[in-house]
């Protein structure tokens, strides 16, 4: 429950699926094909799906993504609703991965906004809204379904520092007798 109100925080509710495009595009209008591949990534990957998972799910529609134009399905776990976004779409489909790669990485040599825009179109606002959107989420807090499960005496943190005049981070574990 957040402090401010009665009402529990809204968690996300979009799983990534690994799949290339190609398939992607073959299974995406076939219900039993599609969900043949997200049975077996159930199997592989169950700790993506949420632990109701292994009661079942059932298909629940298409939805069709403004942004980019892509046919997204979503499933029901439990009577909670969930999207499966393919893995080369973006979060919040900002965009597909093999756009927004080359940007992205050019950013870590400190490529200014506007010459990406000018490289790679879009406007520098775009390039900054997606950069800024990486780190939305916990990536301890996104990968963990079961917090429950972690030893009680490990501890996660990051250290912020400076390396020859450049800010950098240093993510840390710890745990017991360290």
């Amino acid at each position: 429950m957040t402090p401010a109100s009665n009402i529990a925080p809204r968690l996300n509710r979009t799983i990534c699926m690994h799949v290339c495009q190609a398939q992607y595009y073959s299974i995406i209008k076939h219900a039993i094909q599609f969900r043949i591949i997200l049975d077996m990534v159930i199997k592989e990957h169950p700790n993506i799906f949420p632990p109701e998972i292994a009661c079942g799910y059932t298909m629940k529609e298409i939805r069709v993504s403004k942004k980019l134009k892509l046919k997204i399905r979503r499933i029901v776990i439990a009577g909670v609703s969930y999207t499966i976004r393919p893995s080369f779409a973006m979060p919040y489909m900002t965009g597909f991965v093999k756009d927004v790669e080359k940007p992205l990485f050019l950013r870590k040599f400190a490529v200014p906004f506007w010459a990406l825009s000018h490289c790679f179109g879009k406007n520098p606002m775009y390039w900054y809204r997606l950069e800024a959107t990486i780190g939305r989420y916990s990536l301890v807090g996104t990968t963990i379904k079961s917090p429950e499960k972690l030893p009680q005496h490990l501890s996660a943190d990051e250290k912020h520092t400076r390396l020859l005049g450049e800010k950098t981070y240093i993510a840390t574990t710890v745990g017991n007798n360290c």
